[in-house]
């Protein structure tokens, strides 16, 4: 038969491992619960299959012994001395009444009874040898095939032949059927079956087991036949609908939920347009106006016309000697102011074209940009329809399981 986990993993599709969403340590605690739970469930003729058997010596009232396991008592006990006389359950309460004949709690070795008070289980009249039946609540291990009401983990076991295993309250009988699995180092025992002999309290051998080398990390000892066969299949159906809800829990922590964009090119500066500082090395003649004032001046000083004339035509040599220079000088200030308008129209076109080509190579990042944000923006949108696909599969499989398990209890209780 396959394992637990195997079947779990059959019914959700999932991949259950140490670290995985359930975990098999997750997975073991499902379906342990799942047992407990379908075990809670069973109807009256079949919790016998899942009880155990103690004895002890019942005490005088107040000195009670015996601690339960589970609290979910079958029957009890008492011998007396000849057979074993079923005893009535009444309450703690009741307990010091059971010495009078005319209460309705009085207790004889032929008519007992037993209470429960502080996890202590009991019988009257004291000092008799007592049976209980106690229904178990079984450890079910994800490496597990079968259950048992007695299911011990962490079993180490000697060398030796016979094979002496210890467990401490193990809880086994002498002809008990268990099952060997887990065996780390022993690895030669796993999926045996034999027949119990118990040694002591923790101490225990299983016929026909002898092996080597000894175990010391532990492995699993169910007895088989303490769960009834027809409910098994409800145990992983259970740990199947728990495991279902842990992946979804993991699923929903781990929802998409940012797009890792990439940081946005930076966009290239305007040039500045500088035409420079113009200037020339000539300035306008600042000597014409004073050479027409002395003109005016020598004329109004001679009376000797001739002389005058000749003056006048000096001096008006003069002035065109100036007004050629002064020309001469614009004409130099024109060209350097000429030259200067074009080196400037010569930076503002170079500097044009420099803008232009960094336009250019922006916007050929922004293409690129705006492309890769697009593919993870794309991206984002695939990983979370496939998420929204993988939960919405999770939610539609955990509703059948749960379908199938409450029809199975059904059919289980006889529709209780």
């Amino acid at each position: 038969m396959a394992t637990f986990e195997a079947q779990v993993e059959g019914l959700t599709g999932l991949s259950v491992d140490g670290s995985s969403a359930p975990t098999q340590t997750e997975l073991t605690q499902f379906l342990t619960d799942g047992a407990k739970e379908v075990i809670n469930s069973l109807p009256p003729g079949l919790l016998p299959l899942c009880a155990s058997q103690a004895t002890f010596t019942s005490t005088a009232a107040g000195s009670e012994s015996e601690t339960l396991n589970t609290g979910n008592i079958l029957n009890v006990f008492r011998n007396d001395g000849d057979i074993d006389q079923p005893c009535r359950r009444i309450s703690a309460d009741d307990k010091g009444r059971v010495s009078d004949p005319a209460d309705m709690s009085y207790a004889k070795i032929s008519d007992p009874v037993y209470y429960v008070e502080n996890n202590k289980i009991n019988a009257l009249p004291d000092g008799g040898s007592c049976k209980y039946s106690e229904v178990q609540y079984p450890t079910v291990a994800y490496g597990d095939s079968a259950i048992g009401a007695t299911s011990l983990s962490g079993v180490t076991a000697t060398a030796a032949d016979p094979t002496v295993f210890t467990k401490s309250s193990h809880g086994l009988s002498t002809g008990d059927i268990v099952k060997l699995s887990n065996f780390n180092e022993m690895t030669e025992v796993n999926g045996m079956t034999g027949t119990v002999t118990k040694l002591d309290a923790n101490t225990f051998e299983v016929n026909g087991v002898a092996a080597d080398p000894a175990e010391t990390t532990g492995g699993n000892v169910v007895k088989l036949g303490g769960f009834p066969d027809e409910a098994e299949y409800l145990v992983p159906l259970y740990a199947s609908i728990k495991a279902l809800q842990r992946k979804m829990a993991d699923k929903t922590s781990s929802l998409p939920s940012d797009i890792p964009l990439p940081p946005i090119p930076d966009a290239p500066s305007a040039p500045s347009f500088d035409t420079g500082a113009i200037s020339v090395s000539s300035s306008v003649p600042t000597y014409i106006k004073p050479a027409f004032d002395k003109v005016g001046k020598y004329i109004e000083q001679q009376e000797d016309t001739e002389l005058a004339q000749a003056k006048l035509q000096e001096i008006n040599s003069q002035i065109q000697d100036s007004l050629n220079q002064f020309n001469k000088e614009q004409t130099v200030f024109q060209n350097e102011l000429q030259e200067k308008i074009q080196e400037a129209d010569n930076q503002q076109t170079k500097d044009s074209a420099d803008y232009s080509a960094k336009l250019q190579k922006y916007s050929n990042q922004i293409q690129i940009y705006t492309s890769e944000v697009n593919s993870k923006v794309q991206d984002f949108n695939t990983k979370l329809q496939k998420h929204n696909i993988d939960y919405q599969w999770l939610q539609a499989q955990h509703k059948q399981l749960i379908e199938d398990y409450n029809r199975g209890l059904q059919i289980l209780t006889g529709g209780k």
